[in-house]
């Protein structure tokens, strides 16, 4: 399957990166077969967790949680801080986004040669994401009054999934998909309950909008970005 592919090199790259303290710059540190073979995962065994809980600040300088869960349509979806360089891009956009398919945890042992870095076993939170990718045609933003418009990466791009750490995650959004443009089958397979959730496993929306304004939900005002 397309999102396990690699699965286990990539997420030892992960950590490595993370152990050794690398900054996230948005690409996925490679590490060689030998430094991966450094990173021992206790019982060969992943932890999966129901529900991530984002504390945050709101505009109003008040204290808020996020509560997110895989398992449940339209509270799956995070922001993070973007790594891009504004030095390389005239108008970078601050955040990233992606859809989470699973909240894990793993004990983890380092073997290596690196004295900075405890041998004594560790837990180590992560995130499994589905990566959405910014359509800036036309251009969103306050002035222009027009929403920021994402789409799924094409699941045969090696960058389509990835791993996240918990602590990046900026907070959740809410997403309204693009009805007009209707689903479409080209960024997975069908059926692929893993990738989009089991109720809907054969199509993605083709493009969703950021909601930025107030909505509310029940009894609870909810203002996002």
């Amino acid at each position: 399957m397309i999102f396990f592919q690699n699965f286990l090199p990539r997420l030892k790259n992960h950590f490595l990166s993370r152990l050794l303290s690398h900054k996230y710059d948005g690409d996925e540190l490679n590490f060689t077969p030998g430094d991966r073979r450094n990173v021992f995962i206790v019982k060969n065994t992943l932890y999966r967790h129901k529900v991530l809980r984002v504390n945050y600040t709101t505009y109003d300088l008040r204290r808020e949680q996020d509560s997110l869960n895989p398992r449940v349509p339209g509270h799956a979806d995070i922001m993070v801080l973007s790594p891009e360089n504004e030095d390389e891009n005239e108008n970078p956009h601050p955040y990233w986004y992606a859809c989470m398919l699973g909240i894990f945890h793993a004990d983890i042992r380092y073997t290596g040669s690196n004295p900075a870095i405890s041998r004594d076993p560790q837990r180590m939170e992560f995130l499994y994401v589905r990566w959405f990718g910014c359509d800036f045609t036309p251009q969103p933003g306050w002035k222009t009054k027009r929403l920021i418009r994402l789409g799924f990466v094409p699941g045969n791009d090696e960058t389509a999934f990835g791993f996240v750490d918990p602590a990046q995650v900026t907070r959740s959004i809410h997403l309204i998909p693009a009805f007009a443009w209707g689903h479409v089958t080209k960024y997975m397979p069908k059926r692929s309950v893993i990738a989009r959730g089991i109720k809907e496993p054969d199509e993605d929306w083709q493009l969703y909008y950021v909601s930025m304004c107030v909505l509310t939900s029940g009894f609870k005002t909810v203002t996002d970005y």
